[in-house]
């Protein structure tokens, strides 16, 4: 069996790995395995296939801005990726997250409908079933029979600057989707959480949806000490250590990671150590003493060093579908608390973590406290969260959807 899969990133960032993790073990079975990326760098590989310019995708983020829909344009990018699908002739196409600016997303599924393609789409974030936004948060328009109509942030939700596309995208989502038949079109969602929020959605509807967790390399995310390297940037005055890991961080108000609630929940905690693990941060005013800016993890291992270090891994986003950082503390046995923001709380396992109401900072503190003084088995919480969120396992459910398909 050929399975061709499409993401605006291969090999870095959490669905880039992924869809490598998939790669890897389709090619390890004997299966023939292509990927089709659209943006950055990747090295080089058999199979392997980049779609898009960043110059082209430039062009397209600044159309975007000036009213085209977010992700219908980049015909000549959409062209090269429809010309390796018939060169190819995979028999099941599966598509990852392919927002980016790298394609347009209705010619490509109007394409795969018409070729008659078997067809995978994962909602690794919401907008395959909102029509525009990758986190809908607390709005549920997009569920409404006529769609988006009158959307209350249509700059973050559609990225024009001066008009309202919402409805336009979600009727051209809805018209794309609805163009497969029913068994030639599986959804996948990353956390029951996202299933639940996806069957909401009329342009999705009359599709199968099934939960596939995603995965991880749990020969690295497991309990490592730390290297003499890490330890020198590591706190040495003997008290508890919460970690805070995110791409970026920062401490201005109301950021959708929440930096300013974890340096909130330091000051609070003045004989605890917080180590913020991120590749950017943006800091406006002072940080408390007991918070340290360690940089970005040189790799994967190191950051599972980390992970073990810490007593407690902390998140305060305002949503996440599932939370890589959740899976990889628990695989290093660290527990985490945070807020409830949709998916993490639907994966994680409930003995060793404690999520709270969105933006309740005294019940963060308390449950934070809590965990902290709370004796937990750690080999256990590894022990688990490796057979729950092995790379391995992600990969066989995700075949077993493919054969799925191709036998039908």
């Amino acid at each position: 069996m050929t399975i061709l899969q499409v993401n605006v990133v291969f090999g870095q960032g959490s669905t880039g790995k992924i869809v490598a993790d998939v790669d890897a073990h389709l090619r390890e079975i004997g299966h023939r395995s292509i990927i089709c990326y659209g943006r950055k760098e990747a090295p080089f590989q058999s199979d392997v296939h980049k779609f898009c310019t960043e110059a082209e995708a430039a062009v397209h983020k600044l159309a975007n801005r000036a009213g085209m829909l977010m992700y219908g344009g980049n015909l000549l990018s959409t062209r090269r990726l429809e010309s390796v699908i018939r060169h190819e002739k995979p028999d099941v196409v599966h598509l990852h997250c392919i927002n980016g600016y790298c394609v347009n997303i209705y010619r490509l599924l109007h394409f795969l409908a018409k070729a008659d393609i078997p067809t995978v789409m994962t909602h690794h974030g919401e907008f395959f079933y909102t029509g525009n936004c990758g986190h809908a948060l607390d709005c549920l328009k997009f569920a409404q029979a006529d769609g988006c109509i009158s959307c209350p942030y249509p700059r973050q939700a559609t990225g024009a600057l001066f008009f309202d596309r919402a409805h336009a995208a979600w009727c051209k989502m809805k018209r794309a989707i609805q163009s497969f038949k029913p068994d030639k079109l599986v959804f996948t969602a990353v956390s029951q959480w996202v299933k639940e929020r996806a069957s909401l959605s009329p342009i999705v509807a009359g599709y199968p949806c099934e939960v596939v967790e995603n995965g991880l390399d749990t020969d690295v995310f497991k309990p490592t000490p730390l290297s003499a390297e890490a330890l020198k940037k590591w706190p040495q005055n003997g008290r508890k250590t919460v970690l805070h890991v995110t791409a970026s961080f920062s401490d201005a108000p109301g950021t959708f990671k929440g930096g300013d609630t974890i340096v909130e929940l330091a000051r609070r905690m003045p004989d605890v150590n917080f180590v913020i693990v991120a590749s950017y941060s943006y800091v406006t005013g002072n940080l408390p003493d007991n918070m340290l800016l360690r940089g970005r993890a040189g790799s994967q291992r190191e950051l599972a060093e980390l992970y073990t270090a810490a007593d407690l891994t902390v998140i305060a986003s305002k949503r996440e579908t599932f939370s890589m950082i959740v899976a990889e503390s628990l695989c290093c046995g660290t527990p985490v608390v945070g807020f409830k923001a949709g998916g993490p709380e639907s994966i994680a396992m409930p003995w060793c973590t404690r999520f709270v109401e969105y933006s309740e900072i005294d019940a963060l503190a308390v449950a934070t406290n809590d965990m902290l003084s709370s004796a937990i088995d750690r080999k256990n919480v590894s022990d688990q969260a490796r057979l729950r969120y092995s790379k391995e396992m992600m990969a066989d459910k995700y075949m077993a959807i493919y054969q799925s398909l191709f036998d039908n």
